[in-house]
């Protein structure tokens, strides 16, 4: 190639594109030379490492690993992991942190993949497979930020949240100690955590990358040849689970019992704790093993308390009642089963159409039993409404059991109905939810003087 007072021969440009790719390949070589002989150097300008945009896209990957017991790909429509994929777990918890794009590694696109995308898609979330690092390009601007998880990590959703609030490029790492040996290793003393975050440029670095490499590990190599920095976490998040790559189905199994404990233990009242815990333990499990069981769930709280409103309408109050319980312990089910998030965008909380069904039979019950008159109307109006102002009161010990517990209160609207009928019950629930409030209260203000 000629260069004349600056200015390029005709054929220069032809020239220029094939040294640029012929440089590009032979880059991408000594990366792997490099980091299979662990050595670190840096080739050319370092990767910027700061923007304040938040990571808006994540790449996961279920392209195949001979090291592992269980193969991702081959497990992508079998629900290993409360019900759902690894993957598409994965994707959920990214979703409630934010992120609405994916970008998954692929070896192949088959039916399961495809109807991942699909039930995506109907959550508003955009998944799209790519198999070599030009197919990223084309789904990425340069001002984006990408959140980079491996395979088989499982990551629970408040460390995503912590790690996404970060406005740095980074490499989460843990120490090389031998407990972690499941992570991959950076160095001798480092392993790679499975989560990083990286701008377009480490992207680009990977646009002349052979089909057959592995996008993950070769982000991984240009991301450390560029100096991204480290972001160590701390070894408390194996150790309880918050972090934990999945090897085999022993893993799965353990990470499942961990995931089921904690969505147990976070429903209050006496009667969720100590009678519906110990049944959902048992009979959740199986239900994960189901997909139809699993869809099922999410909408039989809201048929049960249909049941109840036609029970009530037909002025049978004791029946009505137990539908209602049946439907709070079925609403509990769900949350046990899927953990859908309440309030959300579409009409997946059915949490508030089960409330608004069984608030409306308590008002049927107590209508049809006053023969039609509003005498009773008065009674369930004030148990609905002390129920819905303790929910949003900060209520601490055995004050919380109670007022947080609609199966407590509809278990005692069981015996009330079955006893003194159904008007006089809510007459009854009335004066309990009041005398736990001011009870609560008077403790508080006495702890509160105390301490003063």
């Amino acid at each position: 190639m000629m260069v004349t007072s600056g200015v390029f021969c005709p054929g220069d440009h032809k020239a220029i594109n094939e040294i640029e790719h012929f440089s590009a390949c032979v880059l991408a070589g000594i990366s792997y030379f490099c980091w299979q002989n662990g050595l670190n150097i840096h080739i050319g300008n370092m990767l910027s490492v700061r923007n304040p945009n938040l990571p808006t896209i994540a790449l996961l990957s279920v392209a195949g690993n001979d090291d592992i017991e269980q193969d991702a790909s081959k497990g992508v429509g079998r629900p290993d992991l409360a019900g759902l994929s690894l993957i598409e777990y994965q994707i959920m918890m990214l979703a409630r942190a934010g992120i609405q794009q994916f970008l998954i590694e692929v070896e192949n696109i088959d039916g399961s993949l495809i109807a991942l995308a699909d039930r995506c898609r109907l959550r508003k979330l955009t998944v799209d497979f790519v198999q070599t690092g030009a197919d990223i390009l084309h789904h990425i601007d340069v001002d984006d930020r990408i959140w980079v998880q491996s395979g088989q990590l499982y990551v629970q959703l408040a460390l995503i949240e912590t790690l996404l609030k970060s406005s740095e490029n980074f490499i989460a790492t843990i120490d090389g100690r031998d407990e972690n040996r499941a992570f991959e290793r950076i160095d001798i003393n480092t392993r790679w955590a499975g989560v990083s975050v990286v701008g377009y440029d480490a992207i680009a670095m990977l646009r002349d990358l052979p089909e057959d490499w592995s996008i993950m590990s070769s982000l991984l190599r240009q991301a450390l040849l560029a100096k991204v920095p480290f972001r160590p976490l701390s070894q408390q998040h194996v150790q309880n689970g918050t972090l934990t790559v999945l090897t085999g189905a022993q893993d799965f199994s353990e990470l499942n019992r961990q995931i089921l404990r904690r969505r147990v233990a976070n429903r209050a009242g006496y009667v969720e704790v100590y009678v519906f815990g110990p049944i959902l333990s048992l009979i959740v499990p199986l239900i994960w093993q189901s997909p139809a069981a699993v869809t099922a769930t999410k909408f039989a709280s809201a048929v049960i308390a249909l049941a109840a409103v036609a029970l009530g309408f037909g002025n049978f109050a004791t029946a009505a009642c137990v539908a209602a319980l049946l439907s709070i312990a079925a609403n509990a089910l769900r949350l046990a089963v899927t953990d859908d998030p309440d309030g959300s965008d579409n009409v997946q909380s059915l949490s508030v159409i089960t409330w608004a069904l069984i608030i409306l039979a308590m008002f049927s019950c107590v209508y049809v039993a006053t023969s039609y008159n509003d005498n009773g109307l008065f009674a369930a109006f004030a148990v609905a409404s002390l129920a819905y102002l303790a929910d949003k009161m900060a209520i601490t010990g055995w004050a919380k059991q109670v007022l947080h517990s609609p199966a407590s209160l509809a278990l005692l609207a069981i015996i009330g109905a079955a006893t003194v009928g159904i008007t006089a019950a809510l007459q009854w629930l009335m004066v309990l939810q009041l005398s736990v409030l001011i009870i609560a209260s008077m403790q508080r203000h006495a702890e509160g003087q105390e301490s003063n």
